[in-house]
């Protein structure tokens, strides 16, 4: 019985470790700490080659996955083709 209630004290004190470094990089703290709890060997190196997640590249635009036509950030269809943009 301590031996497991050690190891979920150890889980999720490293769960923090991959979630404090998506957080500066402007992800979700509770999403990567469970992500980081439940698989922390996957998820330090994820949180650490994550990119910033800049969503504004390219002066507010953005590209459409299937027709690869330039967008309006603000664009719910794209209107070449009619793909829906999903936010995230």
């Amino acid at each position: 019985m301590h031996t497991i209630a050690l190891i979920v004290i150890i889980a999720v004190s490293l769960g923090i470790m991959p979630a404090f470094i998506a957080m500066q990089k402007g992800r979700s703290f509770l999403i990567w700490w469970v992500y980081g709890t439940l698989a922390f060997v996957i998820a330090m190196p994820h949180a650490l080659f994550l990119d910033r997640g800049l969503r504004f590249v390219g002066g507010g635009t953005r590209t459409c996955g299937f027709c690869r036509m330039k967008v309006s950030i603000s664009a719910a269809h794209c209107p070449r083709c009619g793909h829906e943009f999903i936010e995230f």
